[in-house]
């Protein structure tokens, strides 16, 4: 490939051969050393960019990211959906309707129709502490436009 540069041996052809000495060799390597160093950092962000952009934003690749990056062993950081219920109104007395509901259990105001968030990610307490605001930018970055979400500790 175009990119994998072998500098000792670029150093070796384009030396003439009469100069081509140890004394020489190393100090041609001395001078080389920081484009050396350049292209060790290149190619390692070169790695980390495409290791990134091999994920998307569908749930199955942004729990996979979340759990390489912030929970590699036991892989518990989830992606759920919400759950849509709908919502029960207790009725005014102009309405005469009954007033008994039924049992009711409360839910989290996401868990109703017409809520704004689309998809919960669960992550466990003791990375939420440690690593919220990194865990926020992930998502912010592979999150498609328009879609919203809820992290929730478990």
């Amino acid at each position: 490939m175009w990119f994998k540069v072998d500098f000792d041996k670029l150093i070796l052809l384009l030396l003439p051969t009469p100069m081509r000495k140890t004394k020489n060799f190393g100090y041609l390597k001395a001078l080389i050393s920081p484009i050396l160093n350049l292209h060790i950092r290149w190619s390692n962000m070169r790695k980390d960019n495409l290791k990134k952009l091999s994920y998307n934003s569908q749930k199955c690749y942004m729990r996979g990211v979340l759990n390489d990056r912030y929970d590699p062993e036991q892989r518990r950081i989830t992606i759920a959906n919400t759950n849509k219920k709908p919502k029960d109104y207790i009725y005014t007395q102009a309405e005469n309707l009954p007033v008994y509901l039924g049992t009711m259990w409360l839910e989290p105001e996401f868990n109703y129709e017409g809520s704004t968030v689309d998809f919960l990610v669960n992550v466990p307490q003791e990375i939420m502490n440690l690593k919220i605001n990194e865990i926020v930018a992930t998502i912010e970055f592979y999150v498609l436009a328009g879609k919203s979400y809820q992290i929730i500790a478990i």
